[in-house]
């Protein structure tokens, strides 16, 4: 085997698993960070985004409210008006 005895065939052997093994923990550990990171942004835009539909419904609740007030004041305006 290109020179090499059974010791030099059994240490290239263990320095190739020991090589493969050390980058398949290492890619692991990587992904899972990675994934980590991800979900992380998954729950910040989440969060968010109910913020934000929050803000819109009282907004929305604030334009009813407005309204309504507005539709009282004319209300009362017009009976004013017409007494």
């Amino acid at each position: 085997m290109f020179g090499m005895d059974v010791w030099d065939a059994v240490l290239l052997a263990a320095g190739g698993h020991l090589a493969v093994i050390t980058l398949v923990r290492l890619m692991h550990r990587r992904r899972d960070l990675i994934i980590e990171d991800l979900s992380r942004e998954v729950e910040l835009e989440k969060e968010r985004l109910q913020e934000e539909r929050k803000k819109q419904h009282r907004r929305e609740a604030r334009g009813k409210m407005e309204q309504h007030q507005r539709e009282q004041f004319e209300k009362r305006m017009r009976e004013r008006d017409a007494a």
